[in-house]
């Protein structure tokens, strides 16, 4: 028996803990990415115990970004076109399914190394359609006014999985086989399932009239809808040069922090950590800065972190250096990502918010490659400081003609 569509305006006051559709979802996404996290850990050692090649091992990354950047809008049009409910279903099935096959071939020791890579494939798109379900679907269970707090609540979930979820998969690995490990990553995502199975319906409304309409229709709303909009048109143009100058620092940065700073494995483990704690920090305190000033002027402001960030790692000496700087970044990034969702969710009719996020998830995940390849290519022949400079440069640019935009001036 379906459960009742949740009706989250009639009581707009209601604290989010007392929501069940709202825990529920929390619920989901947090077993989604203790498993997702896990599986980071898990499958790239697997990998390096098949083929002892480092290379073999970074081909796996780029999975990813393919299923991002080629089903990123396709994901999105099958979120606007399908019961948001029946979407995490068969995301969390999906998942199931993958994993379970991963534990069976390793139990049963016939796992090949091109199981690896349709595994990968098709838990990358559970993921996706997870995380687009899951972002389109908040809106339909909570009002409007708590949106940004529903988002650091989420956000504070994913950031503390984060911190502890590999460091789960490496005492399982420790306590057991690589077998071991996956049936435990496979408990979870049983977890995730039935969370997703308590949930209320969530079906979109005029969901009928859209019934006979193209992909390819679909696809070019999505794209109007993003661009027509003045307030998230600036604001992905922002995301799209912020990621793409995060990407030429972050392909380079551990290589950096052991080849001229020296750092061991240990510090190298301790910056992370640090920079996690930096993300998780900046979710607890996000809800609050926005209750206290405007969310246009906050958005802008986490820019200052980030040349703080960057001026950091340009004259850095010392490993710890870098986990300041990761922290800085990691915390400005938190509050932004928030801010950014939750006027996503407001602004964007629910009907277009899966083609609408898709869209994004697209241009973000096809932006990062390019900018791996080209800070690799830079750090192989010139100083890495100088990408530090550019990020500086970059970054005060962006804080410049944010401040002058509508959005830093009107967003409430």
């Amino acid at each position: 028996m379906e459960n009742p569509v949740p009706k989250p305006q009639e009581e707009p006051t209601r604290s989010l803990w007392k929501n069940r559709p709202f825990l529920l979802l929390i619920g989901t996404d947090t077993t989604s990415s203790i498993a997702l996290y896990m599986y980071i850990l898990i499958i790239p050692l697997l990998m390096y115990e098949l083929t002892q090649s480092a290379l073999m091992m970074s081909t796996l990354r780029l999975i990813e970004f393919f299923v991002s950047g080629v089903l990123g809008v396709a994901a999105g049009i099958f979120v606007d076109r399908i019961n948001r409910k029946n979407i995490l279903v068969s995301a969390a099935l999906l998942q199931w399914l993958t994993i379970g096959c991963l534990t069976l071939l390793l139990f049963t020791n016939n796992l090949q190394l091109w199981n690896l890579y349709f595994i990968g494939f098709f838990f990358y798109t559970s993921g996706l359609l997870h995380t687009n379900a899951t972002h389109a679907a908040l809106p339909q269970i909570i009002h409007k006014s708590q949106l940004v707090d529903g988002n650091a609540k989420i956000g504070i979930f994913s950031n503390t999985v984060r911190l502890i979820g590999p460091l789960f998969g490496g005492i399982a690995l420790a306590a057991m086989s690589f077998a071991g490990a996956t049936a435990v990553m496979l408990g979870f995502v049983t977890l995730m399932l039935v969370s997703v199975l308590l949930l209320p319906t969530l079906k979109i409304e005029g969901i009928e009239e859209r019934e006979k309409s193209t992909f390819w229709k679909d696809a070019k709303e999505g794209f109007h809808e993003l661009f027509q909009n003045p307030l998230l048109k600036i604001t992905t143009i922002v995301i799209f040069f912020q990621n793409f100058g995060f990407s030429l620092v972050m392909g380079v940065l551990l290589f950096f922090t052991v080849d001229n700073l020296q750092a061991t494995e240990a510090q190298i483990g301790t910056n992370i950590s640090i920079g996690a704690a930096g993300g998780l920090l900046g979710m607890l305190v996000v809800t609050k800065l926005v209750r206290r000033f405007p969310r246009g002027k906050v958005y802008t402001y986490t820019n200052l972190f980030d040349i703080t960030a960057f001026t950091i790692l340009a004259f850095s000496t010392v490993w710890w250096m870098v986990a300041i700087a990761l922290a800085l970044f990691s915390f400005s990034t938190a509050i932004s990502n928030v801010i950014y969702r939750a006027i996503r969710q407001e602004m964007t009719p629910n009907h277009m918010l899966g083609r609408v996020s898709g869209t994004i998830a697209t241009i973000v995940q096809l932006t990062m490659p390019l900018g791996f390849i080209a800070g690799g290519l830079w750090a192989e022949f010139f100083d890495i400081r100088v990408l530090f400079y550019a990020n500086i440069v970059l970054s005060t640019i962006i804080l410049i003609v944010l401040m002058r935009t509508t959005f830093h001036k009107t967003m409430r």
